[in-house]
């Protein structure tokens, strides 16, 4: 081999190794770069995954929270404690132990989409929580904030109801607990005000409403005048002073100028107690004008014990020897049309609990004895429909009551999203 041929060869050998020595080394960088990506990759994933598990069960935890609250209503401090307690932070009903720390907030709000804003129908549940992130934080990503809104209304019922209030006007209506004359109506005015506290809970394009009262006016025309217990005694009186209206409310709020609100507004007192037959046309107004696919009920209201009945039926007959008695016989009639009767007992024991207790219509003690807060409860469909208020006051507390027991199970989610 010649010395050119020898030197040319070396040379070829020479270049050939510092060509593999740069293949090398760049290899080795490619595969710094793929793993580097790699793991990015998978942090990104083992992060984001776990963080849309804890968006997802703060959701869920939200949303109980919001539907536990509502449920509560129109009750605002149990509403809000209700829903804290069914929040995700830590001790709750609700936690979750895979969640950081939960940061939760309730508070109320009115609705003018739903009825009931009297002052709130809705709970809304804000709550938040920081995951910390693992491979994320190697691209300056340390921490995700998640952040979520739910916010359910109570009532938010749809379904049709027909009701009919039965409204006790009688002269106790316009006297003080003691039995004396109280010319400002007190007790009367705190149940039409508790009366407009019920009907704002209610769609009056879906829930239909009429005015029963006793006693009896004498005449549609006379329905706003003072009341006398000698309306009893002719078959012709009408208890039924305002049929089932839709026009009760607009936009919302009461309409003033409605049959049903001015109706309410002018009522007197005056007169004794009777209420088997004012039950009975409450139901006959049901029948007449009810709709077929609406649930019937009737909301009974009297602040004593029947003592007298009219006059058209014999000296010996239950209406005018058992009244109280009567007035149980004539709902369990009612109740069995499928009727929901609710009833409220106001100041029984007022007069020493001379308002308490049942007597025939010559004032003598119905046999079997029988007191006015028992056939009032009675009258109502379950315990659960009876309500009391003891003492003289405002009834607002006690037509919420009666409105929330009518619309539970209405409760529902309206808005469940990040703020």
């Amino acid at each position: 081999m010649t010395a050119t041929l020898r030197t040319r060869l070396q040379r070829l050998l020479s270049f050939r190794s510092s060509s593999r020595e740069t293949e090398s080394g760049q290899s080795i960088v490619v595969v710094i770069f793929s793993v580097f990506a790699l793991l990015g990759l998978t942090g990104l994933v083992v992060d984001l995954g776990y963080a849309y598990y804890a968006e997802r069960s703060l959701q869920a935890s939200t949303d109980a929270a919001a539907l536990a609250g509502a449920a509560e209503l129109p009750n605002l401090s149990t509403a809000v404690a209700t829903a804290d307690s069914y929040s995700g932070r830590r001790g709750a009903k609700n936690n979750t132990a895979n969640l950081p720390p939960v940061t939760a907030t309730v508070t109320t709000k009115c609705l003018a989409s739903a009825p009931g804003c009297s002052p709130s129908n809705a709970v809304v549940v804000d709550q938040k929580i920081t995951v910390k992130t693992s491979f994320m934080k190697l691209f300056g990503v340390g921490e995700l904030n998640l952040h979520r809104r739910s916010t359910a209304c109570s009532p938010c019922t749809s379904k049709p109801l027909d009701i009919v209030i039965v409204l006790d006007r009688t002269g106790s209506m316009c006297q003080d607990h003691w039995g004396g004359s109280d010319p400002s109506c007190a007790d009367l005015n705190s149940a039409r005000e508790g009366i407009r506290t019920f009907l704002s809970y209610f769609d009056s394009r879906i829930q239909w409403v009429g005015l029963a009262v006793f006693p009896p006016a004498p005449s549609l025309s006379q329905r706003c005048n003072t009341p006398v217990t000698t309306s009893y005694n002719s078959t012709g009186s009408p208890y039924v002073i305002v049929p089932l209206s839709k026009d009760y409310k607009t936009g919302g709020s009461l309409n003033p100028s409605s049959d049903l609100i001015t109706t309410l507004n002018c009522q007197k007192g005056g007169g004794r107690t009777a209420y088997a037959n004012a039950i009975e046309k409450a139901q006959a107004e049901l029948d007449t004008h009810g709709r077929s696919n609406a649930q019937d009920l009737i909301v009974f209201f009297s602040d004593g014990a029947a003592n007298i009945g009219p006059t058209y039926y014999s000296t010996s007959s239950p209406y005018r020897k058992q009244p109280c008695h009567q007035g149980m016989s004539s709902a369990a009639g009612v109740k069995s049309k499928g009727t929901i009767l609710y009833s409220i007992g106001y100041d029984l024991n007022a007069e020493n609990g001379g308002a308490n207790k049942c007597t025939t219509w010559d004032d003598k003690p119905e046999s079997p004895t029988i007191t006015a807060y028992q056939a009032i409860q009675q009258i109502a469909t379950e315990p659960g429909a009876f309500f009391d208020k003891p003492g003289p006051g405002e009834l607002n507390s006690i037509f919420n009551r009666v409105a929330a027991d009518i619309s539970s199970g209405s409760s529902r989610l309206v808005d469940n999203n990040t703020p």
